[in-house]
């Protein structure tokens, strides 16, 4: 469903991504875990080409793109097409506050999908009772909890009937009473199949939920293997000295 192979990414002299590849399997959970300034959210953003890599390769189900020595840069209609077919949260919300919490959800697939208003009324009302907010249809932005505005964030992406699905730690702006409802829906779309990319602070959460977790340090894959090796068996030193400092902070 998804490949990125040997992606580099740098700002000016600092050289962020240094070759990192990744394939998920239609269906599968990737976690990606690691100190802040490893490259997760560098790497996340580069899936779907927010950022664009100054080398590598990089295919989303049909979609393909070499950013290798010579290769044009992609043109902003194959851009749109590709972050139609993939879905990203963000740490913070961006909903519009004008627009009633429906009118939030159903604004992409009407506006770029062209989907017909009562059509997408019905997809949108059905997205909000799967996040658990089906009564909150007609409230504003303003009238939500944290928790709540991401998980309309959440149906939000949904609405265009995403390939894949990144998550770029979309607990980290939420008071800690928030969290669980936010994983709660994350978890139950990986129970339904849905091919997924987080990255996250929530350790216990990644070892949960995940098929494989991805340790990233210094801008390299540093470790990468099922949650019970990664998490629970670490071989890498630097994995092992992060995860101990993340159970000395709890």
């Amino acid at each position: 469903m998804l490949e990125a192979t040997a992606i580099h990414k740098s700002y000016g002299t600092h050289h962020v991504l240094k070759g990192v590849s990744l394939s998920v399997a239609r269906g599968e959970v990737v976690t990606l875990i690691g100190a802040s300034g490893s490259g997760k959210s560098t790497f996340l953003r580069c899936l779907n080409l927010l950022e664009t890599p100054q080398s590598g390769r990089l295919r989303v189900g049909s979609h393909r793109f070499d950013f290798d020595a010579g290769q044009r840069v992609p043109k902003d209609a194959e851009l749109a097409l590709l972050r139609r077919d993939i879905g990203m949260v963000f740490q913070h919300f961006n909903l519009f506050p004008h627009m009633t919490v429906l009118q939030n959800v159903v604004e992409g697939p009407v506006q770029v999908k062209g989907m017909d208003k009562a059509v997408a009324a019905e997809l949108g009302r059905d997205l909000l009772a799967k996040v658990g907010l089906a009564d909150k249809a007609d409230a504003y932005p303003s009238r939500l909890s944290g928790g709540q505005k991401q998980r309309v964030a959440i149906a939000r992406a949904l609405a265009m009937k995403p390939d894949v699905m990144l998550f770029d730690e979309v607990t980290s702006a939420l008071d800690p009473e928030l969290v669980s409802e936010v994983l709660s829906v994350i978890r139950d779309l990986a129970a339904e199949g849905m091919t997924m990319v987080l990255v996250t602070h929530e350790i216990a959460f990644a070892a949960d939920v995940s098929d494989r977790v991805g340790f990233m340090n210094e801008g390299v894959m540093a470790e990468i293997g099922a949650p019970d090796e990664v998490i629970r068996r670490p071989q890498n030193p630097r994995l092992v000295a992060f995860l101990e400092r993340f159970h000395q902070q709890r």
